[in-house]
């Protein structure tokens, strides 16, 4: 009697043991699922880091400071054209802190403001800040929308990023993009996007996640990261909200799990 005792004891032990441990995991986030949002916010602001550099080459026309070399074939302003983004084997540091290295080539068939117009950035060694990325990148305008406001596509192809730790993920993505505000001057400082679409892709820990833009992103020029806008990721069955904020430029994201429960992520920074 006292063995059968022990028993049930210990059985109900087990029981309330696993239920306090469901109870817990319910009530967090996994790790996995914060790998992912950070793996996604991170993708994003280094591949529009890749954009801005573009944008920046072709406004300068190669004028600008000494690294980035930027070489434009053929040089007689007729398109198609190839210009080559070069930031050494070394590498130099932006005006925004960030080292780059390697080179961005850039294939365009006509001046990006006109209608049909494609561009296509891929990778030679390239490197930001010591991560590696690879894929392709194009961007094709097309036209005007119902307000006048330029909206342009934008995939992703063969997405990926390795990490200094050797760790990588990879992501492919289909955005719609609309300019919102800067069409009108000359300058790129005052341009503002908001982008909708999705993504799929696979973290640095091997689990494949969902993205969709449900409130547009908008990102400023003047602003490395995006600073408004949600999009829902989903991982392992389970989906999380991911919320860039009010407006403020700053580096965070708040993730709100499936449960309700809130957690505030950053975007990765390296050195």
């Amino acid at each position: 009697m006292k063995i059968m005792k022990l028993l049930t004891v210990a059985a109900l032990g087990l029981a309330v043991f696993f239920t306090a441990c469901k109870k817990e995991e319910s009530a967090t986030m996994l790790p996995a699922q914060i790998t992912a949002a950070e793996d996604q916010t991170t993708a994003n602001d280094l591949y529009e880091d890749v954009d801005d550099q573009v944008d920046e080459a072709i406004e300068t026309r190669g004028g600008g400071e000494d690294c980035p070399t930027v070489t434009i074939v053929p040089a007689d302003g007729t398109y198609p054209r190839t210009m080559t983004i070069d930031f050494g084997t070394d590498g130099c540091t932006g005006p925004d802190g960030r080292v780059r290295k390697g080179q961005i080539v850039v294939n365009l068939t006509d001046t990006l403001s006109n209608a049909g117009a494609v561009r296509t950035a891929t990778f030679v060694d390239f490197y930001v800040d010591d991560a590696h990325l690879e894929g392709t990148r194009t961007l094709t305008n097309m036209g005007l929308d119902a307000n006048g406001n330029r909206i342009f596509t934008r995939t992703v192809v063969g997405g990926k990023i390795t990490y200094p730790n050797g760790e990588f993920s990879s992501w492919e993505a289909n955005h719609d993009i609309t300019l919102v505000e800067g069409a009108d001057t000359h300058t790129l400082l005052d341009n503002v996007w908001e982008v909708t679409g999705g993504a799929t892709g696979v973290t640095r820990n091997g689990r494949a996640f969902i993205t969709e833009i449900t409130t547009p992103l908008v990102r400023k020029r003047i602003c490395r990261w995006a600073v408004a806008g949600i999009k829902t990721l989903t991982i392992d069955g389970k989906t999380l909200t991911i919320d860039y904020g009010d407006g403020t430029c700053d580096r965070k994201a708040t993730v709100t799990g499936s449960n309700g429960n809130t957690r505030e992520i950053l975007i990765r920074w390296w050195r």
